[in-house]
């Protein structure tokens, strides 16, 4: 049930879309990355924010519209160039960062380096080549251009900068949404105004606001500053998509060209990400066989739940948050799973519910609305100072563990996969010597 897809091409695959959201961009094998534990930080504020009525009238809008349609043409005019994003993901609870390498050559070809994911085009070709697996990549012959192959080759994709979008555009694309970072659809100018020595365009669409920073003499782009709120959570949770530009106009330092090395072609991105016959333990403090941590949780009305006191019975816990988008896309899994252990006494199924930022009656009275509203008839525990998962190590969620009636972990998973359910029925059979 671990992810199978690393952090460099999840930021492409996943966060280039409403990142925590349900809907991202998620490799057929079904799996999806464990988001990380969350630390303090400010509440994200919106770029939208200090625009006055008049940088938002009719006529700063179609100045804003024709500063992205000049930004297009000179990114197309361009023979050739590089450019380095630097990414930053920011939640109310933490942030994550990513750089991004980019070269452009002539025609379509391109080199795009994130860590060790590496995206190009190449004479009549794209490729694909992840970090991981090492010994395959993904390749396609080019149609319309690179950008539309890509697309074609792994559904979904975009890259969370507006270069290759510019300089390669969509068909029937308006240019606003190279900067909708491959997640917010109908962008559109809302506004425009000069700045510090930048030209800024507002741009929006439902539950999204951002702002593209153009060099007013050369018509690039210096930063996309996006913020919204992903799908299915409230209007007070927002995330922020922050991307620093620094293109040059010249040829990459190195050429581009493609070596396989050692790698061979996959099939399709199912192989690409199929699941190997074995999957890894997460790295955590506590191993199979290890004697399971357990503590008194909480429950929605006030009371306390001692997994002590369960021992004997197999414990399926599962890890999450309302706003970790992973997580709510495998609890319908674990409910199903739940619903089908019901009949089984010595089987019990907790969600637990972890770092919200809410403590005591606001937390019980977040999670049960939550908890109602998508209908769960689980019943869900709060670990509110995290003092369980901490135990347990885990650095992301969902995570999931089960506790053998010995009392010892028999299992541990970090992140979605679609296989939830048949992947715990087997470990519970197992621990209960049942087939």
């Amino acid at each position: 049930m671990r992810t199978h897809v690393t952090a460099a091409a999840g930021l492409v695959l996943a966060l280039s879309a409403p990142v925590l959201a349900q809907g991202g961009a998620v490799p057929p094998a079904g799996d999806m990355p464990g988001i990380p534990a969350p630390s303090a930080k400010p509440a994200v504020k919106s770029p939208a924010e200090g625009w006055t009525d008049a940088e938002k009238g009719a006529d700063q809008v179609a100045k804003g519209t024709a500063a992205l349609d000049a930004a297009q043409k000179a990114y197309q005019a361009a023979p050739e160039m590089t450019d380095r994003a630097a990414i930053t993901v920011r939640m109310p609870d933490g942030e994550q960062n990513e750089t991004i390498e980019m070269a452009f050559g002539k025609g379509n070809d391109m080199d795009v380096r994130m860590g060790s994911l590496q995206i190009m085009a190449v004479g009549d070709s794209v490729y694909f080549v992840p970090d991981q697996p090492a010994d395959k990549y993904l390749t396609k012959k080019i149609a319309t251009n690179a950008h539309a192959t890509l697309g074609e080759l792994l559904p979904g994709f975009s890259l969370p900068a507006p270069d290759l979008a510019l300089r390669q555009p969509l068909p029937g694309r308006p240019v606003v949404e190279a900067f909708a970072l491959g997640g917010m659809e109908g962008m559109a100018v809302k506004g425009f105004r000069e700045r510090n020595g930048m030209q800024e365009v507002l741009i929006g669409t439902n539950g999204a606001d951002g702002v593209v920073s153009l060099d007013p003499k050369s018509s690039m782009v210096k930063g996309v500053s996006v913020v919204f709120t992903p799908e299915g959570l409230p209007a007070e949770f927002k995330i922020g998509f922050d991307v620093a530009l620094n293109p040059v106009l010249g040829a990459p330092k190195a050429p581009i060209a493609f070596s396989a090395g050692t790698r061979t072609a996959a099939s399709g991105v199912e192989e690409l990400f199929a699941a190997p016959p074995e999957a890894e333990e997460p790295e955590t403090k506590v191993k199979v066989g290890d004697v399971a941590p357990v503590s008194m949780l909480e429950t929605l009305d006030g009371k306390t739940i001692d997994l002590a006191a369960m021992k004997g019975k197999v414990v399926v816990i599962d890890f999450w948050a309302t706003w970790c988008g992973p997580c709510r896309k495998g609890l319908p899994l674990l409910q199903k799973f739940a619903e089908d252990m019901k009949s089984n006494d010595k089987v019990v199924v907790l969600p637990v519910n972890v770092w919200e930022q809410e403590k005591g009656e606001a937390l019980r009275k977040k999670v049960g609305e939550w908890w109602e509203k998508q209908k769960y008839t689980m019943q869900v525990a709060l670990d509110p100072e995290a003092k369980l998962i901490e135990q347990y190590g885990f650095k992301g969620i969902p995570a999931c563990i089960v506790i053998g009636p010995d009392g010892k972990l028999v299992s541990s998973h970090m992140g979605y996969s679609a296989d939830m359910g048949a992947t715990l029925t087997a470990e519970v059979n197992k621990a209960l010597g049942t087939k």
